[in-house]
């Protein structure tokens, strides 16, 4: 596994570093420890993807606070945690993070977050966890002050999720395939032409991508149609959009990378059910 390999050679590394002066037995006996330490992590590992990710400054507060967060207490719901990492949050631990979230497909922004105990956050990598929409959470005070701020960000999401499903239940369910001859812009953002296979998309129409786990791709900011703007377009008409991110916080997906041409978008709206079309596979 990727996280345990990295944070051996960190623990290797480490070690070394202390005890360059000692002699080779009690590096190795050290070594030996920090990998017994880390073997015990691995059960309490979720699927990639399907939890946060979790950095600490030695390997025995990494293994207190893993321990800590996974197993339920009283008035604390368990964190499921897919990854770890040592020392302070670089550029790379957002990478991952940020890699991970995307590989899992749950779409669930819970899972985009990085949890730091008694570690810093570097410049660059609070930059690039801004761009990517990748949340950071940390603190030097204790696992259980680090897991109540986790709490905290949960009941945010969940309020902005409501808001966010009151106001998409205002528009029309639709389906839409993508022109592959017509795509005017991949990314930031998004502009290409579609056909409009079922329903009718209007400006602010929230769409995602039910083929890639319900993916969000952003929202409908314009429509063209014959070189002149309009407020919609219905059932059998081409049309062009221009997609902008839901959340200006976050990076917009790409088109060609998180998801491709061949993929039907459909206006996401606060309940599945609502789709009575048949979107095509």
């Amino acid at each position: 596994m990727e996280s345990e390999y990295r944070i051996r050679v960190a623990a290797e590394f480490c070690v070394r570093g202390r005890a360059e002066s000692q002699n080779g037995k009690l590096i190795n006996l050290q070594l030996a420890m920090q990998q017994d330490a880390i073997t015990s992590l691995i059960p309490c590992l979720s699927k990639p993807g399907e939890g946060v990710y979790v950095t600490a400054s030695t390997i025995i507060s990494l293994k207190t606070v893993v321990e800590r967060l996974t197993a339920p207490f009283p008035q604390l719901n368990n964190i499921p945690v897919s990854a770890l990492g040592l020392g302070p949050v670089t550029t790379g631990d957002i990478f991952k993070a940020h890699k991970l979230f995307l590989e899992g497909g749950t779409g669930n922004p819970l899972f985009a977050t990085v949890l730091a105990f008694s570690v810093p956050l570097t410049r660059n990598a609070s930059k690039l966890a801004e761009t990517l929409g990748v949340k950071v959470i940390s603190s030097a005070i204790s696992v259980d002050h680090l897991h109540r701020q986790f709490e905290e960000y949960t009941n945010e999401l969940r309020m902005e999720k409501q808001k966010t499903e009151a106001h998409d239940s205002a528009f029309s369910p639709c389906v839409l395939c993508i022109l592959p001859k017509c795509v005017l812009n991949k990314e930031d953002p998004i502009v290409v032409g579609v056909y409009v296979l079922e329903g009718s998309v209007s400006v602010g129409t929230p769409l995602c991508v039910p083929n890639r786990a319900f993916i969000n791709v952003g929202r409908v900011a314009w429509i063209e149609k014959d070189q002149q703007p309009v407020e919609d377009a219905r059932q059998g008409e081409k049309v062009i959009i221009k997609i902008v991110s839901a959340d200006p916080r976050t990076k917009q997906l790409m088109l060609g990378r998180e998801f491709d041409v061949g993929d039907v978008l459909v206006s996401r709206l606060s309940k599945r059910s609502i789709y009575h079309f048949i979107i095509p596979s």
